[in-house]
């Protein structure tokens, strides 16, 4: 039995020393990253990353954070778009890389990335409303309206979509809808001033 055990480790030693080795660099590089991002020494937190980086997904990611809050909105922009193509159907590197293109300013790629995630997750809250913000914006207010429908659906005593909604039914004419709405969000916010304002134009 001995000599067993002492033949597995051995195998065990020789087989998995270099992935072993790569995981705990991984883990220790992350940990550094981690410790450097919470004293927002961006540089910091960049550095241990790149300093083992072989392209995963999780290195991608991490570094697109990072670049953001850098403010290096292009580097953010071009590792967040690596893990959209390393993981086509998770969301989060698609949320990520939103923020980037705001910066940016890049607004039809920022739609775009919404309605990816609304193809994979139709009820996502957060992608619907800002959809809706983006048609609002733009003034094409039916489309706008579809968007904050699905998230007041949702979450029916929410503020910002009860708002945005009775906003979009404003401009569609819409009047007892959009009183009915700004009413709700006063119930929310007594006495908020867009809402009063909101039903001043009815």
């Amino acid at each position: 039995m001995d000599l067993v055990k002492l033949t597995f480790s051995a195998t065990l030693v020789c087989a998995a020393p270099a992935s072993a080795w790569a995981q705990a660099d991984q883990t220790s590089a992350f940990a550094s990253s981690y410790a450097a991002e919470a004293k927002a020494d961006y540089a910091d937190a960049i550095a241990p990353i790149k300093a083992i980086y072989t392209g995963t997904y999780e290195q991608n990611l991490r570094l697109g954070w990072l670049y953001y809050l850098a403010k290096n909105y292009t580097a953010a922009a071009a590792h967040y778009q690596k893990a959209v193509e390393q993981r086509p159907y998770a969301v989060e590197p698609k949320f990520g890389l939103v923020k980037p293109l705001n910066s940016l300013g890049q607004i039809e790629k920022m739609l775009n990335l919404y309605q990816d995630i609304l193809k994979i997750d139709p009820q996502n809250t957060q992608a619907n409303y800002w959809t809706g913000v983006i048609y609002s914006n733009r003034k094409t207010y039916d489309k706008a309206a579809r968007y904050f429908e699905r998230v007041v659906n949702l979450y029916p005593f929410d503020y910002d979509s009860n708002l945005s909604l009775a906003w979009a039914y404003l401009n569609l004419g819409k009047k007892a809808e959009a009183r009915a709405l700004y009413t709700k969000a006063l119930l929310i916010r007594p006495g908020d001033a867009a809402a009063t304002a909101g039903l001043k134009r009815l």
